[in-house]
């Protein structure tokens, strides 16, 4: 695994579709099998806990019984997989050769309103929260929700600051436009949009602004690139040229400090043609490097960006 070019990617929605933690075993069960993780030199892989905001019942309970299903996952594989839960849990993932797993939540909602259940979640693993999905919650207002416009709430602004104490990665993708400046004042350390592309490649609502990408630059922080074809692209097929229009965009914006992966494999009905699930990075980084990418600027893409990141905030 320490090929110039492993990769980190920063979101994928697997935990919700292993009903059967076997799953993960076949490549054509869903985007992301173990397979597929070693076949495109993916060295740690961000899986994200996702409760439907349409659910009905306790957000928290469900979100430790995912939690539950993750961690059972390890155990049975833990051949394969390694947890993330400091930074130097990544240098001995790397060097046992296996794939450094990192437990994230999709959706405040989860959370319930009580800060408390935050410190639960940092306890049961969870390292990255992005706070919100598709609907507004208790945190903050939601980009695809046109119903609720709001920025950060005083519960937001509270977890906030409790993600920056506790050494927790704070995410900004599905955030609103208002939530998102909230945040940027708020949070003390760098902060993500672990699966958003650029607005001026294509205008979805889920993808970030000029004054964004820069403002997340600035801050330090990373914007992973998301593969779903209606965020690469208006005419609503992509490929991979695609997630390298963004690539390239992104970097003349605000430099190549601020790029990375954050696949949305799992989590989306279609994928760009020329990409099968992680099994595929590696086509994206020939691509990069025929364009005449610096190895180096491509190991940032690909891993460096993500592991400063990681180093200033896993405690």
């Amino acid at each position: 695994m320490h090929s110039p070019f492993f990769v980190i990617d920063g979101h994928c929605d697997t935990i919700s579709k292993l009903d059967d933690i076997g799953a993960i075993e076949c490549p054509n069960n869903n985007h992301v099998s173990i397979s597929g993780l070693y076949a495109g030199r993916v060295g740690i892989q961000f899986f994200a806990v996702w409760m439907d905001p349409s659910f009905t019942g306790e957000y928290f309970h469900m979100g430790l019984q995912r939690i539950d299903r993750y961690q059972r996952m390890l155990d049975k594989y833990v051949a394969y997989f390694y947890p993330i839960l400091r930074f130097n849990d990544v240098e001995d993932a790397l060097e046992a050769g296996k794939i450094g797993a990192l437990l994230t939540v999709e959706g405040g909602e989860v959370l319930e309103g009580n800060f408390s259940n935050l410190e639960v979640l940092y306890g049961a693993g969870v390292r990255l929260m992005t706070l919100t999905w598709n609907r507004s919650n208790q945190i903050a207002g939601a980009a695809m929700d046109t119903h609720n416009r709001y920025g950060l709430t005083p519960f937001g602004n509270q977890i906030i600051k409790g993600m920056n104490d506790m050494g927790m990665i704070v995410d900004v993708s599905h955030a609103s436009e208002e939530a998102f400046w909230d945040v940027m004042e708020v949070s003390q350390q760098p902060v993500i949009a672990s699966h958003s592309n650029a607005k001026a490649i294509c205008p979805h609502p889920r993808n970030l602004n000029d004054e964004q990408i820069k403002a997340i630059a600035l801050k330090g922080g990373v914007i992973g690139i998301n593969f779903y074809p209606p965020f690469l692209s208006k005419r609503g097929d992509a490929g991979i040229a695609d997630i390298i229009r963004h690539i390239e965009y992104i970097g003349g914006l605000a430099g190549i400090d601020c790029i990375a992966f954050g696949s949305d494999f799992d989590g989306i009905e279609s994928l760009p043609q020329g990409i099968e699930g992680p099994q595929s990075f590696p086509h994206i980084i020939e691509g990069l490097l025929r364009l005449n990418y610096s190895e180096e600027d491509v190991r940032k893409i690909c891993h460096n960006n993500f592991l400063r990141i990681m180093e200033k905030i896993l405690k």
